[in-house]
């Protein structure tokens, strides 16, 4: 009984050791994929941010007619209200500021 524990509990040592070295292993090739992509991720980023530095003027004049579309779809957004009374009687004031506690 007492070899089969110790079998067993070497075969678990062989078994995480050489998951250990495998991991490892590829560890370092992702590692190194890494230090790959970062060089290309870099010019990826830059290229990024100046195609939007580019493209922002279109963007907002695009922006700018969409708004101008749902002015048109929406006149009511363009009427300016009349400001509301409030329960105090006068405009912007509340109940609070009509009644001096």
């Amino acid at each position: 009984m007492e070899n089969v524990i110790k079998t067993l509990a070497y075969a678990g040592l062989g078994l995480a050791s050489e998951a250990n070295e495998k991991f490892k292993e590829r560890f370092d090739e992702l590692v190194e994929a890494g230090k790959e992509k970062d060089a290309s991720g870099k010019n990826l980023i830059g290229d990024f941010f100046k195609t939007v530095e580019s493209s922002k003027e279109d963007f907002e004049a695009q922006l700018e007619k969409m708004k101008n579309k749902a002015k048109d779809a929406f006149p009511f957004t363009n009427e300016k209200t009349k400001p509301e009374t409030t329960a105090a009687g006068t405009t912007g004031e509340t109940v609070e500021d009509a009644v001096e506690v």
